[in-house]
């Protein structure tokens, strides 16, 4: 029987939008649902998700919010990022997580256990840099981490946002967190593997794809990303541009975000088999940065088929 169980949220920017709305229409149907979850964990965009049901928000109320708070702040792209420079200006964003939780907030003050990944660049006790998860259970040494410093740190992507406090996206990590909560359930909870039950909620499915020859790909060189010389620029792992619709602008940086999401997947099904449910609709290649994509994400949430992910629910969090 399961007595232990873990909702995950994927990082996306603003194709967190989908996974809010997949959760708020689960909550509709199934009001227990957080009330009966004992760990929320989250990872980039979705720590915000995790990180305000832990704290007792709705997913109505947080989509609201992140509806009119979250996304203006992705509505500003500097010219030329992420080829030339930082793509987003942060400030809003760090603004507008801030302002949706109490300044004092602290991961100790939080009703449920939570998760959520981050990469330190530099560590002053291991005199390098390192992976970082953030977490709740007993004996944490981020008891007293500010809730909004926590999902910031793990909201700093690479090539679009500047790091925050040292720390950047918890994608370089694992975009997917099921399998680390999965770890923190065992380890800290010391739950047993055949009692622990995982919906994992996705920011959808794109059908990202690399179909040509890639012999003989670098990175961009510094000579080949000079203005004048970008009509000319031979395809490459840093940034496509001659791409498809479904080709990654910036391969190298997209396949570890979507390849470990990937990888979670099947690692957290192999442990838990079929108390391990993945919810990820299928959806067009559509930009992480771009806050239009608003109501065709709602729309794909609204049309997805939520009876397999219900009548899992209705068999594990009872």
């Amino acid at each position: 029987m399961t007595t232990y169980r873990i909702v995950s949220f994927d990082g996306g920017g603003t194709l967190g939008a989908l996974s809010l709305q997949l959760m708020n229409r689960l909550v509709q149907q199934t009001p227990e649902l957080i009330s009966r979850t004992d760990v929320f964990s989250g990872n980039s965009i979705g720590s915000f998700t995790a990180l305000a049901l832990a704290s007792g928000r709705s997913p109505k109320g947080t989509l609201q919010y992140f509806e009119d708070e979250i996304l203006p702040a992705f509505s500003v792209s500097r010219p030329g990022g992420p080829v030339f420079n930082q793509q987003l200006p942060y400030s809003g964003f760090i603004k507008a997580v801030r302002n949706f939780f109490p300044a004092d907030l602290r991961l100790k003050d939080l009703k449920k256990r939570m998760v959520v990944p981050s990469f330190q660049l530099y560590s002053p006790e291991l005199d390098r840099w390192t992976p970082v998860l953030f977490h709740n259970f007993p004996g944490s040494p981020y008891l007293h981490e500010k809730v909004s410093d926590v999902i910031l740190r793990s909201s700093g992507a690479p090539a679009t946002q500047r790091a925050y406090q040292n720390y950047v996206d918890g994608y370089v990590v694992a975009t997917n967190p099921s399998t680390a909560s999965i770890a923190f359930a065992v380890g800290k909870a010391k739950v047993p593997l055949d009692q622990i039950a995982v919906l994992s909620i996705g920011t959808g499915e794109a059908p990202t794809q690399l179909r040509r020859d890639t012999k003989g790909w670098g990175m961009v060189s510094a000579d080949n990303i000079r203005p004048e010389n970008l009509e000319n620029l031979p395809p490459n792992w840093g940034v496509l541009l001659d791409r498809s619709p479904n080709e990654p602008l910036l391969p190298f940086l997209q396949i570890v975000a979507g390849g470990n999401g990937y990888y979670e997947s099947m690692v957290s099904s192999h442990l838990l088999g079929n108390r391990f449910f993945r919810l990820d609709p299928r959806i067009p290649n559509f930009s992480k940065t771009d806050p239009t994509v608003f109501p065709a994400l709602i729309d794909i949430a609204n049309k997805t088929n939520l009876q397999p992910a219900l009548r899992f629910i209705e068999k594990n969090w009872k």
